[in-house]
This record gives C-alpha cells, structure tokens and sequence, in this order.
C-alpha cells in the first residue's frame, strides 16, 4: 500500500479518512469534523498521495465509494486511532495520579490491629491501576526512606517536627499499656498504676531526641513521680516485646501491640485518670508524585477523627497491596 509507513501518517489524517469512509459523503464528514469541505477534499488527497494508492472513488461532488484498498486501510486507521486515544488516557490517568507506583512504610502494629487494612484498602479499590508496596519498617527508616525518595510515605509514630524535606499529620491517637512477662507479679491486675512500677525494670525503645521518639516509659514514670530504670532498648517494638517474654522488664507501648500474639507476655491497661496517649503519624515527601498526592488527599479524611480507628473495610476485589516485608516496628 505505497511507501510511506503508517506510522508516519499524521494522526488528523486517518480520522479525517474515518469519518468520510463511515460517511461515505464529503459534506456529512466536514460537518462532523467540523472544517471545511475543500478543505477535508484536499486533505484526504494529500493522504492518498502519500500511500500512494486511490482510497475512495468520487461519486460526483461529494458522494464516495471506498475501494478494497481503502477498506483494508480503514481497518488499520481505526486501530491506529483506538491506539493513540488508550495512549492518551493513559496519559491523562498517569497526569491524574491515577496511573502508577506507590512505595509506603508502616508499623507491624498497624497491620495487626487492622488500621493499614482500613486506610489502604478503600484507596487501593478506589484506584486500583495504582500499584502499592509496603514495607515494614520502624519509624526511623521510614524517615530516612522519604528523605532519599525510595519511600513515598508511611504510617510512624507522630514525631515532635518533622526533619526537612518530611511532611506529616496525625491520623489516629491511642492509649498506652504496659506488656509484661507473664508470669510477672504485677500481671495479676487488669489495670496497673504507674506509682506500682517505681521499682521495676523498663525494655525501652532507641530514643531519637531530634524528632521526638522516645518518651513512652518517661511519661508513665512522671505520672508515677519515680526515675525509670531501663535495662534494654531496642528501635524495633517487636523486640522490646521479645525482651518482656524473656523477662528483663516491663515496656510501654501502644494498645495496638495487644493484637500482636507473643508468647509469654501480657497486655495491661495504665490506671491513670486521663490515661498518657501516643499518636500515629501519616508521613510524605514535600515532593509527592500526582498518586502521592491521591493519597495524601485520602488520607487527609482522616485527620479529623484521628481520635478513632477508621472504618471497617470489605475488600471487593480479590487482589490486595503486595507486601515486602522488612524488620518491624
């Protein structure tokens, strides 16, 4: 059919073709392309010129009739043109943020207590052409992850500020509790004083004083009026859990954790009047990508009620998030 490729054909033209081949009338296809007839007249000969075969006999003025070479050709410019608009749309999704990969951290509590399931989920039915991967990781690393942008976001315990080049708001407060040994003394009670602790041992998490991650055993102590004496620390939660069953303290931690099943420790509630809170932080580069900045929107929803756990989601599709696991927070 000529020389010349279709790929070097100009995409006006094979829709001007289109319409006069489905209209098999040169006034009808101007009107609907809205330009001129002489105007569509000499494009669709410019067209034939560069393939250099005849497309479409003139049946006086403006009737036409299209040859077998044009109807062959009229099946290639359809799918040339089916191609171009899924191209575009593809485009505009991607532009939209709709189209793309999203890189998220989050803390192993999260996950056990439902909360990721419950934020995640509704975004990911709701968008579904984007692409998510999560990774457990503490906060530290999480931070780190955005600041160099191989994280998009993550879920962290609310720091005091925010380093440069890291954005955040709350999105969920919770109580305290104490994780003890089991067989610890104190695990007789439902509910246990901080003035009961002043002689106890603390497993403690890594403090991180410039962003404000640490503090959790310091406040019961101060509502306890006594100075915490703590044996370990560790920046991973689900370590600090591994050193209660082992015996070397008692750790404060978010209630969340009493979703986590680990072996030879028990969850107690602070009896304290009101009872110390922790925050959970939805955290994000200052530059997001368009999908990122979906998200953030979804996720601003629930700043608002941060003071509840979101609402409880049924997934409708069979697919959910891929997980890449790393260590835990």
């Amino acid at each position: 059919m000529g020389s010349k490729r279709m790929s070097d054909i100009e995409n006006r033209l094979f829709r001007y073709f289109v319409a006069v081949a489905e209209e098999r009338h040169f006034a009808r296809a101007a009107l609907r392309l809205g330009i001129a007839r002489p105007t569509l007249t000499h494009q669709i000969k410019k067209l034939e010129s560069q393939l250099g075969v005849q497309l479409l006999i003139r049946k006086g003025n403006t009737k036409v009739v299209v040859t077998e070479a044009g109807q062959r050709f009229l099946a290639g410019a359809r799918e040339a043109l089916r191609q171009v608009e899924e191209a575009a749309a593809v485009a505009r999704q991607a532009g939209r943020g709709e189209l793309g990969r999203l890189q998220l951290g989050f803390l192993a509590s999260l996950s056990g207590a439902g909360l990721l399931r419950g934020w995640i989920g509704p975004f990911q039915e709701a968008h579904p052409a984007i692409d998510i991967t999560l990774r457990m990781l503490v906060p530290m690393a999480q931070i780190g992850g955005i600041m160099r942008k191989e994280l998009d976001a993550g879920f962290i315990r609310a720091p005091h500020k925010y380093p440069s080049g890291v954005r955040g708001f709350e999105i969920y407060r919770q109580h305290l509790a104490l994780a003890l040994p089991s067989e610890h003394a104190l695990a007789r009670h439902a509910a246990i004083s901080p003035a009961m602790l002043a002689r106890e041992a603390f497993v403690n998490t890594t403090p991180e004083p410039d962003l404000g991650f640490f503090g959790y055993t310091e406040v019961v102590a101060g509502i306890g009026n006594f100075i915490p004496r703590v044996v370990k620390r560790d920046e991973d939660f689900m370590t600090v859990l591994v050193y209660v069953a082992l015996g070397y303290g008692i750790a404060v931690v978010p209630e969340t954790l009493k979703t986590m099943n680990v072996a030879d420790v028990v969850f107690r509630d602070i009896a304290a009047d009101p009872i110390p809170q922790t925050s959970i932080a939805f955290v994000y580069g200052s530059e997001p990508s368009p999908s990122a900045k979906l998200l953030i929107r979804h996720m601003r929803r629930h700043a608002d009620g941060k003071g509840a756990a979101p609402p409880s989601w049924t997934p409708r599709q069979k697919s959910f998030p891929k997980l890449v696991f790393s260590r835990g927070a």
